[in-house]
């Protein structure tokens, strides 16, 4: 993950989700790469024999959010997704300048 595009745009709100993504088995490298290409994504841990991976992805945007959570359902290989944690870092805005 590219870590220097993790900034705040604009102080914008920020979205974090935890997502179990339950793959073939014998596909889990190519589900990997797949989801690795989707920007501010990481996979913390999965399990090569159940082919259950851990997924955090963040925006700044949450219908690009949740686009790209859907998108993960036309990897191939996926079986389920399932959202588990949705946080929000609303920025809050003083109106000093």
């Amino acid at each position: 993950m590219n870590n220097t595009n993790l900034i705040l745009e604009n102080e914008q709100d920020w979205h974090v989700v935890g997502l179990i993504v339950q793959g073939n088995p014998r596909k889990l490298a190519k589900i990997q790469t797949a989801l690795l290409t989707v920007e501010h994504t990481e996979i913390p841990t999965f399990d090569e024999k159940t082919g259950k991976l851990v997924v955090v992805m963040q925006s700044h945007d949450q219908h690009l959010l949740l686009d790209n959570i859907e998108s993960i359902k036309d990897i191939d290989g996926v079986i389920n997704v399932s959202l588990v944690y949705h946080e929000q870092d609303e920025k809050k805005h003083s109106g000093l300048k």
